[in-house]
């Protein structure tokens, strides 16, 4: 029913619904930068020669590749974790509206 005011419901459920898509498409995109990122991390973790090796004889090497091994797999692992948290953030939110109009 439109009582004369500028935004109509119908309007107001394709406003809410592109937000919220709109939200997913960014929170989507920043995942995959990371995934990206965390990906170079690894690979770069594990190519080319020594890195600074006239510092400690070489020995520093290994610590600039764990470095790199465990700071990817650390970006993984949240990204991971930050996408499941988020879908079960939107799932609780559309059960919860689902529920209040089915009232």
């Amino acid at each position: 029913m439109n009582n004369g005011s500028k935004y109509s419901s119908n309007h107001d459920n394709w406003r809410v619904l592109l937000k919220t898509f709109s939200k997913i498409i960014i929170s989507m995109i920043g995942a995959g930068l990371a995934l990206v990122f965390g990906i170079w991390l690894l690979l770069a973790s594990n190519m080319g020669p020594a890195y600074l090796p006239h510092i400690m004889d070489g020995a520093l090497d290994f610590w600039i590749r764990m470095m790199f091994l465990g700071a990817g797999l650390g970006i993984w692992l949240m990204t991971t974790l930050w996408l499941i948290w988020l879908m079960l953030r939107y799932c609780r939110s559309f059960i919860k509206s689902y529920l209040l109009k089915r009232r």
